[in-house]
């Protein structure tokens, strides 16, 4: 008994058929995402950024159906969590999210397992903010003016707290010294909650950070200027910097938090991520998150981020050079 012989025209449309039948059958599995993302944070939790994060993560989760996990990972100024982040397969499944202080100003203070430049690709920036000068209740100066003819009269004496040496409040406490003339003592942190119990429990003197708003409105820390603009609504009667008679060079010094992935994820990915961004920082609930912290959604895609990034980076390097700064390695 002979086999039936298909026809050989019938054979090759069939075989041509599978092979375009598999790429189109596989694809709808391959979509972004398929699985949970884990954004890498450089902070201990609490502070106000984190919070913001883990609301729009909430919101990415309900809009793509997958986890969109806030994992902290502290220490060696944010090279911890970048590494984590860089070394990971660039398939955007592996993400950091910080300030500008890691991603432009601690390459220039610090040797780094990464090139940040070449290892980092921006996804989205999410939100800006400037500083807000606060002090501990126990220090005996209720303006700005008062601080520093108080930081003057005891060089040394007053600490001055950041979340990191190599973080941008760190860099900004080294400029406002140049600029008042006074000599403080730089004491860092891991995070904005670890800051908040040293400052509210008189142990640390001053800080810039944002988070310490929310306990200035509960009387436990107290104001004394901010560097934005125009005066916050929810502060009316703190002055802006620009309102005082203190030395100042150049404009208002602000941070942003931006979100990048592995050199080497793919466009379609980053523009993927960059549009639930900008979906999350849509939220109402999100912008409440970041009202406290005088904080603002500011997004701008990876091409808009990008220049922004790169040309911070630049100035962050020649503001370092020029003031020396240097720090243990």
């Amino acid at each position: 008994m002979h086999a039936t012989r298909m026809p050989r025209r019938a054979l090759l449309a069939g075989l041509g058929g599978a092979a375009l039948l598999a790429p189109l059958a596989a694809w709808p599995q391959d979509a972004f995402p398929a699985k949970a993302v884990r954004i890498m944070y450089p902070f201990s939790p609490g502070g106000g950024m984190e919070l913001v994060l883990r609301v729009m993560a909430d919101q990415m989760q309900r809009s793509t159906g997958q986890a969109f996990i806030v994992d902290n990972r502290t220490g060696a100024g944010g090279a911890i969590a970048v590494n984590a982040m860089v070394t990971a397969p660039p398939d955007g499944y592996t993400l950091f999210v910080g300030p500008v202080g890691i991603s432009a100003i601690t390459p220039h203070l610090r040797k780094l397992p990464y090139d940040t430049l070449r290892d980092m690709q921006p996804v989205a920036k999410l939100s800006e903010f400037h500083s807000a000068y606060t002090v501990a209740n126990n220090l005996p100066v209720k303006t700005l003016p008062e601080f520093i003819a108080y930081a003057k009269a005891n060089p040394g004496k007053v600490t001055f707290a950041t979340s990191g040496i190599g973080s941008q409040g760190h860099l900004r406490g080294e400029m406002l010294q140049k600029e008042w003339g006074i000599q403080m003592t730089h004491v860092p942190y891991k995070g904005a909650a670890d800051i908040t119990n040293d400052l509210l429990g008189g142990r640390v003197d001053f800080t810039a950070d944002v988070t310490m708003l929310q306990y200035v409105k509960q009387g436990k820390a107290r104001l004394l200027a901010v560097d934005y603009a125009q005066r916050l609504p929810d502060f009316p009667d703190v002055p802006t910097v620009s309102e005082l008679p203190v030395p100042r060079s150049g404009t208002s010094s602000g941070t942003w938090f931006g979100a990048f992935a592995p050199k080497g994820t793919p466009q379609a990915v980053l523009d993927k991520l960059a549009a639930e961004f900008d979906k999350a920082l849509k939220l109402p609930e999100v912008a409440a998150k970041m009202r406290p912290f005088a904080m603002q959604p500011a997004f701008a895609g990876p091409a808009a981020f990008r220049k922004q990034w790169e040309a911070d980076y630049a100035s962050y390097g020649r503001v370092i050079k020029e003031l020396g700064i240097k720090i243990d390695q």
